[in-house]
């Protein structure tokens, strides 16, 4: 973070001549806006860790003091240095393309089956045997029992709803809603993926039933050596009881968690779970809702690893690669990657500025950033997607 960050809440003018890109700027702005208006955070404690560069929220999940400022990357020095990849980033940003780039490959075997996508006015198949508009449609979804339903770009599980056909009923987020009722819910939410909706394996069903997200980190700076540098292993939490709920949800308010547990990457052990709120952290080493302890060895490590290494020597182009991966009763699958998904979990179990890897890496790219010229750093404002 540069020394002319002072103020706990920054101009836009300053995070533009200190190399954001303008989109970046703004969002990080709200953010700090939010969490000042939220009621949320101590007054004195907000607006100490907005002067350092840290969201209050992320303040609180690492306990952050003078005494360790120094081991987290700061929210605001993560925000500026969006974007990590190049324009390539659309390989993985967005899930049509990325499941064109893996079908027709023995890497469609990682990606949930995906069966449409929904433009404005129109349904495009995408699975060999599904048929055309909403009759094709519905078919499939007779078929199959169940679909997910998430934007074709998005992040923290918004926007994520689950269609059903059960007894003979169509259902959406468990609600019947009828055939016309599914077809009013596909017309209002263009570019929209629709695809196969998985389960967990019976070793991590047993702590939630509903699909776990496995966040790994992997860098891939040389584009021929792509390593994993930090996970976590993230669980629903009191998710309602038709199983349709994605299995985050953005603590807003003081009662909202989220289940997180640390993942050793030599070796594939998890445990260490926390339950995280937007102002206080407990250690639970059982999950809050199932009451199930939630330490192990994942299953299928080696093949997990495996997958995304070779995923991402396929999309090589991209050197900062967030797996969104899970582990189900067909073997590891990834649900996306992200481009530039958030560091807050992981820094939970990993402090990026602690670990050898992490911190030269992020460093580099702070130091390449703090030398731009007027120009580059002009054109780097301007970045929009």
């Amino acid at each position: 973070m540069r020394d002319r960050m002072k103020s706990a809440l920054p101009k836009l003018e300053d995070l533009l001549a200190d190399g954001f890109t303008k989109r970046m700027a703004a969002s990080y702005l709200g953010i700090l806006e939010t969490e000042r208006a939220s009621g949320l955070f101590d007054a004195d404690y907000l607006e100490w860790a907005h002067a350092h560069g840290f969201c209050a929220e992320s303040a609180y999940a690492y306990g952050l003091s003078d005494a360790n400022l120094g081991s987290y990357l700061s929210d605001y020095d993560y925000w500026r240095l969006w974007p990590l990849n190049d324009w390539q980033r659309i390989w993985i940003n967005d899930k049509l393309t990325l499941n064109a780039l893996l079908s027709d490959s023995e890497l469609a075997q990682y990606l949930p089956r995906y069966h449409y996508y929904s433009s404005r006015g129109h349904l495009l198949p995408l699975g060999e045997g599904d048929g055309a508009g909403m009759e094709g449609f519905l078919a499939c979804l007779r078929r199959e029992g169940e679909l997910a339903c998430k934007p074709c770009n998005g992040s923290e599980a918004n926007g994520f709803f689950k269609l059903a056909f059960e007894d003979g009923s169509y259902l959406l987020n468990g609600r019947p809603v009828g055939a016309e009722g599914v077809g009013r819910f596909v017309a209002e939410n263009p570019n929209y993926v629709f695809t196969e909706f998985i389960h967990p394996n019976a070793q991590l069903a047993a702590i939630d039933p509903l699909i776990h997200t496995m966040r790994v980190l992997v860098l891939n700076p040389t584009g021929i050596d792509p390593v994993p540098a930090a996970s976590y292993l993230r669980f629903a939490v009191g998710v309602d009881e038709t199983g349709s709920s994605a299995n985050y949800q953005a603590p807003t308010t003081a009662d909202i968690c989220s289940y997180n547990v640390g993942v050793d990457l030599s070796c594939g052990r998890y445990g260490g779970g926390k339950v995280v709120y937007a102002a206080k952290v407990v250690d639970s080493p059982k999950h809050p809702t199932s009451g199930t302890l939630a330490e192990g060895q994942i299953d299928c490590w080696p093949q997990m690893l495996e997958m995304m290494r070779r995923i991402s020597l396929k999309v090589r182009a991209c050197e900062y690669l967030g797996f969104d991966a899970c582990v189900t009763d067909k073997g590891p699958r990834i649900m996306e990657i992200n481009s530039h998904s958030g560091v807050k979990y992981l820094q939970l179990f990993t402090p990026i500025m602690e670990d050898a890897r992490l911190s030269e890496y992020f460093s580099s790219k702070i130091a390449a950033i703090d030398v731009l010229g007027e120009a580059d750093r002009a054109a780097r404002n301007g970045i929009v997607r």
